[in-house]
């Protein structure tokens, strides 16, 4: 497996992913997040993101340059339980205890409508402790006034069906993160690949960014067995991601 993993990026770094969340036009959106990440990262508050989408690949984003790749993204969710990291979700504890206790040194994330059953005892035991991010994911349309909703603002990410302008140069961007963390700089990425992501993988960042990885992975590869390789994943699932997304692809074994 080829995959790098970065340190935390600078701050012009994380001033320019924050920007692709949010909106490059959107400056006073991006001055507020980038507060509030710096006293999430400083363990002075939780870092609270709001949105429409799946909003636990974002914190995963934010974690990763916000405080580096090589140190641990634990997410609390009572409904899946305990489980090991994999390629597609991060480690997860069904216990919030558990859960402070793997993030140590990184951060926990939690889904504000799936807390654990031991919620104040973990929020109790990260008000003791000064190395762990919390965040936060909240869904567009919970109550306002819910407690989690306070200073620092929130981070709302819009939706990308109000982005419509800016989508190619979400997917570029994207694409460049993919062939550094691939270490694929020799990998021609074509106005087809960028297509085939806009028309079958561009529901949403996650999306985006899992699409282009793997589209990078198949063209730095001579097929989709040294690709999966490449991205740490099953070859059969490879295919079948490819599969569902354009049933009449014909790829390499």
């Amino acid at each position: 497996m080829t995959v790098r993993v970065p340190p935390a990026a600078s701050r012009d770094e994380l001033r320019g992913f924050v920007a692709r969340m949010l909106g490059w036009t959107n400056n006073r959106a991006v001055d507020l997040a980038l507060r509030s990440i710096e006293l999430a990262a400083n363990h002075r508050a939780a870092l609270v993101l709001r949105g429409a989408e799946d909003l636990v690949p974002i914190a995963h984003s934010l974690h990763r340059r916000a405080l580096g790749a090589n140190l641990p993204f634990i997410v609390c969710d009572p409904r899946r339980g305990d489980t090991p990291a994999s390629v597609r979700l991060p480690a997860s504890y069904e216990s919030g205890l558990r859960a402070v206790a793997a993030a140590t040194g990184g951060t926990l994330c939690m889904r504000a409508c799936r807390l654990p059953n031991d919620f104040s005892a973990a929020t109790s035991r990260l008000q003791e402790i000064d190395d762990v991010m919390l965040a936060v994911c909240v869904a567009s349309g919970d109550d306002d006034d819910a407690p989690l909703l306070v200073r620092p603002a929130p981070i709302c990410v819009p939706p990308l069906a109000t982005r419509n302008d800016e989508l190619s140069r979400i997917i570029d961007e994207y694409v460049q993160d993919a062939i550094a963390e691939l270490d694929a700089s020799g990998t021609g990425f074509a106005d087809t690949d960028h297509a085939w992501v806009r028309e079958h993988a561009a529901g949403s960042l996650a999306e985006i960014e899992k699409a282009t990885l793997r589209l990078v992975a198949l063209r730095a590869s001579s097929n989709t067995t040294i690709a999966a390789a490449r991205l740490g994943m099953a070859q059969v699932s490879l295919v079948r991601w490819l599969g569902r997304r354009c049933p009449s692809a014909r790829v390499a074994p």
